[in-house]
């Protein structure tokens, strides 16, 4: 692996697995070509849904800088970002993302968010 950052995503995502904690996601947040954050999936861990190692690395990023912008920052992934976290890269106003393996990559391994893509919800009123 070329690049020191998505090495150290992947490298966070294989450790996770191996320890049991959580699936096989890693999150890194750089800065000025340092790491500042980084992230595993939690969620099984945590019983939190929200616990993706993306969510994980930005939270940690956002509360090291005392700012919720990480316009300076980058995130690198072990995987394409799931809607959510998707979501939440885009409020934190990332300079940039990078990914190691597509979301249909994820799928293969069963971890398929395409439904999320298809929902149609029912709104109440």
């Amino acid at each position: 692996m070329d690049n020191p950052f998505m090495a150290r995503a992947i490298q966070l995502s294989l450790d996770n697995v191996l320890s049991g904690n959580g699936g096989p996601f890693g999150a890194v947040v750089v800065r000025q070509d340092s790491i500042i954050a980084e992230g595993v999936n939690r969620v099984t861990a945590t019983n939190d849904p929200t616990a993706h190692a993306e969510m994980i690395a930005i939270r940690e990023a956002c509360a090291k800088l005392g700012s919720f912008e990480l316009m300076e920052c980058e995130l690198y992934s072990s995987c394409e970002p799931c809607p959510m976290c998707l979501g939440a890269c885009y409020w934190a106003r990332l300079a940039r993302i990078y990914f190691a393996n597509s979301a249909a990559d994820a799928s293969g391994v069963g971890f398929d968010d395409s439904f999320i893509y298809r929902a149609r919800f029912r709104w109440l009123r």
